[in-house]
């Protein structure tokens, strides 16, 4: 859970560092759950406590590139590892593509 503060029913946008860019629009269902992933990391795996999100949709298309989510406020850099909920003009365009 770290330094991400959701609650229960949150929209949350996921960045694909390997792909760079918004791919998925998830909802928060649950916090303070067990981790289950650890099956799908290549690395060791953190041990802690986190939120369950549930997928909403999922988008394939260039829009949601980091190099168009940079005209549109993504300061990138380690801006993409804390939430943006602040940043109103980048939410507002990645709420008009999903």
């Amino acid at each position: 859970m770290g330094r991400a503060r959701f609650s229960i029913g949150d929209i949350v946008y996921l960045f694909m560092s390997d792909e760079r860019c918004v791919r998925f629009k998830m909802v928060v269902t649950a916090e303070n759950c067990k981790r289950e992933d650890q099956a799908f990391w290549v690395e060791t795996p953190p041990n802690d406590i986190t939120y369950k999100l549930e997928l909403l949709e999922e988008y394939e298309g260039t829009k949601l590139s980091e190099k168009e989510l940079c005209m549109h406020g993504l300061k990138g850099g380690g801006s993409l590892e804390v939430p943006n909920c602040n940043n109103t003009e980048l939410l507002s365009y990645i709420k008009s593509i999903f």
